[in-house]
């Protein structure tokens, strides 16, 4: 393992943003230093893709060795470090029993140059388990994961309270044909955001909020 400097992190509990889906609103963190450690591909698969357990003679490898800038002075992150396979970086951290709380992508020209790095290092093994696989929302950006929430609830509250009228408006608007069954139209439109979105979901959501800001004029 090797120390990194100065590199900017966006740690998320939740979901792992590439770099260009970083906001201004994010609580993006100035790392002073940090370790860096070589894993294999599959391993680094697992730290990105799912909720994983570490053993804690790991955890001491890595204890209080990350210091984070502060707007005055520092801060010392219990577990925390950076992992690359040679092509890609993670910069994680874990708590005391050792389960990933948070991960981060780097920025690209920062996660090039680290992995050029950790090229050069010996792979090490990190005994670990995955605790749950988790692949929801894997392959939609930041802004389909805002879109496809704001839809599901929109459509979830229109069956709760029974506004078929707009459940219906919705079907019809996606599916372009028509359905009068309440739950089949709910289940459908449900259904169709599983996978991915299309420009089917961005004109209702479009239309959703715009309906919205005409309420509140």
């Amino acid at each position: 393992m090797i120390y990194i400097y100065d590199i900017l992190v966006n740690f998320s509990d939740s979901l792992l943003y590439e770099f260009y889906e970083w906001n201004h609103s994010d609580h993006i963190e100035n790392m002073k230093k940090i370790k860096l450690l070589k894993v294999s591909k599959q391993d680094f698969d697992c730290f990105c893709n799912h909720k994983i357990q570490v053993e804690s003679d790991f955890l001491m490898k890595i204890f209080k060795t990350c210091e984070v800038y502060l707007s005055k002075g520092t801060n010392i992150l219990d577990y925390a470090c950076l992992i690359s396979d040679g092509m890609r970086v993670l910069a994680v951290e874990f708590n005391a029993k050792g389960i990933i709380e948070c991960r981060s992508k780097l920025l690209l020209d920062e996660e090039e140059e680290i992995a050029v790095l950790a090229s050069n290092l010996e792979f090490m093994a990190i005994p670990y388990k995955i605790l749950k696989e988790d692949n929801k929302n894997r392959f939609l950006t930041r802004k389909e994961i805002k879109v496809r929430r704001y839809l599901m609830n929109e459509i979830k509250e229109s069956y709760r309270l029974k506004n078929y009228n707009k459940l219906r408006f919705l079907y019809i608007e996606y599916f372009e044909e028509r359905e009068d069954e309440p739950k089949k139209m709910f289940e459908a439109l449900l259904d169709s955001m599983k996978e991915s979105l299309d420009i089917k979901h961005m004109e209702l959501y479009q239309y959703l909020r715009l309906s919205h800001q005409k309420k509140q004029v």
